[in-house]
């Protein structure tokens, strides 16, 4: 194979680019418990999931929200007909319990990685777009910190807790501050919420008390989370079918990232491959790719053509380069 180059962010970042993607490996680098195979391994590996495993097997996922959904629903039919179940009620209140104990197990608290999230905003804050994979919460404490210091400069179209359709408008800065960063999560995050009606809405508090906030809203059984981290690439898009939110994020903000797309922390894996669906729709001229240079080399150079080769399939006309993950003034490097 052919050796490719992999440059620093400092080269990278003299051209001007219009989007950035997040994947996993950008909240590994804040902190590295995020570096959990999925939220449903967690849960089985602590036994929080003793007598729902079946459930999960049954209806062919890890996915927590599509469970939680459909014992919601089965309790909800069991007491129509007036046969309520208290199994069905048990099996519910497990499944719940393990997510947000899964959640607040792999979770850093915001004291913890404040410097982090401190570089992170600031280095966000130089694209017009922002999209995450990632539905923790460092990217939005990350937003909250730069929002303090510059004025409303991040915007997640969601405005007194409604997800904005319209959102093109919010590209203009709005005083004081002096640019603007529209953040969108295509797997959607923690601070997305939909109760049983369909109803979706963000969660907004002070940054500290966020995490506590959320799942104190699970754990009143009205809401389920909106964000999608488990399953096959079919599975995922029948997730974000069910979310308005993440339906116009998928349709309507993927397609128009822009001509140039920096990704950081992705790995091109095929679960994830509507997402370059989506893209290709209308593919970027040019896309620069994060590569994590503390593994060997030749794990680095297979990263590289295995990128090549998903770009190649989806993306054919845009031109590929690579830089250093860990280079000084990238992401949360300092």
């Amino acid at each position: 194979m052919d050796r490719i180059d992999i440059d620093t962010w400092a080269k990278v970042s003299a051209e001007n680019w219009s989007a950035i993607l997040l994947g996993n490996g950008a909240s590994i680098a804040i902190n590295k418990d995020f570096a959990y195979p999925t939220l449903h391994s967690v849960a089985d590996a602590k036994g929080l999931l003793a007598t729902t495993v079946p459930i999960f097997a049954k209806l062919g996922t890890t996915d927590f929200e599509h469970v939680l959904l459909a014992c919601w629903y089965a309790e909800q039919v069991n007491v129509a007909l007036g046969t309520p179940s208290a199994d069905i009620s048990a099996a519910y209140a497990e499944v719940r319990t393990a997510l947000i104990q899964a959640v607040h197990s792999v979770h850093p608290v915001h004291a913890d990685v404040a410097a982090d999230l401190q570089r992170a905003g600031t280095f966000a804050s130089a694209f017009p777009t922002v999209v995450s994979l990632n539905y923790d919460l460092t990217l939005y404490w990350a937003m909250l910190l730069f929002n303090a210091a510059n004025g409303s400069w991040f915007k997640d179209a969601f405005h007194h807790g409604e997800f904005q359709t319209d959102w093109g408008y919010l590209h203009k800065p709005l005083p004081p501050a002096t640019g603007a960063t529209l953040v969108f999560y295509p797997h959607g995050s923690l601070s997305v919420a939909r109760d049983y009606i369909g109803d979706e809405t963000k969660i907004a508090v002070a940054a500290g008390d966020l995490l506590e906030t959320i799942t104190h809203r699970w754990s009143s059984g009205r809401y389920v989370p909106v964000f999608v981290s488990e399953g096959t690439s079919k599975q995922k898009v029948a997730a974000i079918r069910r979310s308005h939110y993440l339906t116009n994020v998928y349709e309507k903000v993927l397609p128009r990232l822009g001509e140039s797309l920096v990704v950081y922390g992705w790995s091109f894996d095929e679960r994830d491959q509507h997402v370059l669906d989506a893209i290709s729709a209308n593919p970027p001229k040019r896309m620069a790719v994060s590569v994590f240079t503390g593994e060997p080399d030749g794990n680095q150079q297979a990263f590289c053509h295995q990128v090549l080769k998903a770009a190649g399939r989806s993306l054919p006309e845009t031109a590929v380069m690579f830089f250093d993950s860990q280079s000084p003034g990238c992401w949360n490097n300092p």
